[in-house]
């Protein structure tokens, strides 16, 4: 009943929130392209792939969820030569970041995830018949979990995340949630112990769910994969990496404003220093070309480089290249931390063995920031006035920040391996009955 009444308001809710969407995808770009992929419409070629069956279905939301689809991918296939992955993603930033990172890698495919109609997913369902579904984070669909159960394959929730808020929302719809949700779902894996907690309580049974640590915060394969492509290509721009570089990364409306007070503040003291931009949603490049305008401040774009009047700013207003510009800085500042709530991952700049500095609005990621605040291995403030004087301590004392690094890259040594074990749990759970799969 709750699955028929869920399938009944969707459509009606789907009509409502359009204007929305489509106002969002208009200002995004990139969505026209496959986009009739969310109705389960495919091209004769991946239609003629799709009907080989047997293939691991990872629902990847966006940009962060579909690199650690990629790592887990990797992970199965090494465990599991036969494998064949295919990722579906919510975002056209995550379709184009997915595309572009399967090239060589002929047994990945990439679409749109469905909309969570049920007949829509009943229809995706038949012609990609996977053999096994992953979900990273929380993409808890009722319809897609539906479908699953219906055709018996295992689901797992990877990397399962639940902040307290959601928690609330949880218990408070505990019945519901149990219905349309965790029966739904083969095994869990939570990133630390109190999730695993926080997930017991809201109803999954505690012996379903296994804490494998953080595929986001697995160091393990990608700390020799930061290079040192953007250090290079700064100093064929005529820029000295040697020169102190403030680095904002992830940013939200609001952020900007206060670097650039910053920024002001600190080349008093550093009249050298460099200030690299990295706005969350990089169609945000006009609004602050528009900023760095009226501050009368030289700039220039990633996307159209020009060196020549020897800038101050540089606004990246690409996709899918902040963990590689980490590698350029000298400070490291987290948005979504003080302009905003939640906070964004502060783990690839650590993993680039920068010094990180975040606001005081780390929600989403508040447990690993107290890990890392115990070990001395992050700074998080209270207030926004304390930034300039955070920042500069650091450019100060490159010994500091390197004892920083250090200290929270020993804090991270604990979620090292969390991708090979959840890799092997899956792999493992081919081989159980398919009763004993479910909650």
């Amino acid at each position: 009943m709750l699955l028929f009444l869920y399938n009944l308001l969707l459509p009606i809710v789907l009509v409502v929130t359009f204007p929305f969407y489509l106002r969002r995808m208009l200002k995004r770009g990139g969505y026209a392209h496959n986009f009739i992929q969310r109705f389960g419409f495919y091209s004769k070629q991946l239609t003629e792939r799709f009907a080989q069956g047997g293939w691991t279905w990872i629902r990847a939301v966006s940009v962060g969820e579909i690199a650690m689809a990629m790592r887990l991918l990797e992970e199965l296939k090494r465990q599991s030569p036969d494998l064949k992955g295919l990722i579906s993603t919510t975002t056209s930033t995550g379709y184009a970041l997915g595309q572009q990172r399967r090239e060589n890698r002929p047994w990945i495919e990439i679409i749109y995830s469905p909309i969570d109609f049920y007949p829509i997913v009943s229809a995706c369902w038949g012609r990609i018949r996977p053999r096994e579904v992953i979900l990273i984070d929380s993409d808890l669909w009722p319809s897609f979990l539906a479908v699953a159960r219906t055709h018996q394959a295992p689901v797992y929730l990877a990397n399962a995340r639940l902040s307290p808020r959601s928690e609330k929302r949880y218990l408070i719809l505990r019945s519901v949630t149990r219905t349309l949700f965790w029966r739904n779902v083969s095994a869990l894996f939570a990133q630390d112990q109190l999730d695993a907690e926080r997930w017991s309580r809201v109803g999954v049974p505690a012996k379903q769910i296994t804490v494998t640590g953080s595929m986001k915060y697995d160091t393990a394969d990608v700390v020799c994969g930061i290079n040192g492509r953007f250090p290079a290509w700064l100093a064929k721009h005529g820029i000295d990496v040697g020169r102190p570089i403030l680095l904002g990364g992830s940013l939200h409306p609001g952020e900007e404003e206060l670097l650039l007070t910053c920024f002001h503040f600190l080349r008093a003291e550093f009249p050298r220093l460099f200030l690299i931009l990295v706005p969350r949603h990089a169609e945000r490049a006009r609004e602050i070309v528009q900023l760095l305008q009226k501050e009368n401040l030289s700039f220039t774009l990633r996307s159209e480089p020009n060196f020549q009047h020897d800038p101050s700013v540089l606004v990246v207003n690409s996709t899918g290249e902040l963990r590689e510009w980490y590698s350029t800085a000298s400070v490291v500042v987290v948005g979504k931390s003080f302009c905003g709530v939640g906070g964004q991952n502060p783990v690839e700049p650590i993993m680039a063995r920068k010094p990180v500095v975040v606001g005081p609005h780390m929600e989403n990621f508040q447990y690993l920031v107290d890990e890392l605040r115990r070990a001395g291995g992050i700074i998080q403030l209270h207030s926004a006035d304390a930034l300039a004087p955070a920042i500069a301590g650091l450019l100060r004392n490159p010994s500091a920040a390197s004892c920083l690094v250090a200290r929270a890259s020993r804090a991270l040594s604990q979620h090292h391996g969390a991708i090979g074990r959840t890799a092997m749990l899956i792999v493992q759970g081919r081989t159980r009955p398919v009763g004993e799969r479910g909650l």
